[in-house]
């Protein structure tokens, strides 16, 4: 696994963790989400850098990447595809 492969996904995640830096809010809960999402990104980018990255921590299989893509942040396989919890819901009853 190469940095050249995350490159935009380093630049996406670095934006954005200069965005939530700068994000305040007067709501304790979501400034919670605020920081909790600050604390992702960080040790995601951290994860990069220490090509730990793409890696499911619970198995060590790669997670793919059109995954990754989808979920930046995620740590397992199973982060990875959280996503299917908010997905399109069958009207075929």
């Amino acid at each position: 696994m190469t940095y050249d492969r995350y490159t935009f996904i380093v630049e996406e995640l670095t934006t954005s963790l200069k965005e939530l830096e700068e994000s305040q809010s007067q709501h304790p809960l979501i400034q919670k989400y605020i920081d909790d999402e600050i604390t992702e990104v960080k040790q995601t980018l951290n994860r990069i850098r220490n090509n730990q990255y793409g890696y499911c921590e619970m198995t060590g299989v790669e997670i793919p990447f059109d995954l990754i893509k989808m979920t930046p942040t995620c740590t397992s396989l199973d982060d990875a595809l959280d996503w299917r919890r908010f997905g399109k819901i069958s009207s075929h009853s």
